[in-house]
């Protein structure tokens, strides 16, 4: 599973422009929004790139991916 999220992690990366740190972070996010979890609170108000990604994939998800889509 760990290796699947590292590959996930990788590829959002790689097709966003993000870090790894950031898009690690925004599946965490979304994960745990999807799940109706609470991520950590250290995480909810950190300031690292993984952090603010958690921050972004918890509030936001998928549709974040989206704000920067051409119409």
């Amino acid at each position: 599973m760990l290796t699947v999220l590292k590959d996930e992690a990788n590829r959002v990366a790689e097709k966003t422009g993000w870090t790894y740190a950031f898009a690690a972070g925004f599946l965490a996010g979304e994960l745990h929004r999807t799940r109706g979890s609470r991520p950590p609170v250290e995480l909810l108000c950190g300031t690292d790139e993984y952090a603010v990604g958690m921050q972004v994939g918890f509030h936001y998800g998928a549709d974040y991916l989206k704000w920067g889509e051409v119409a």
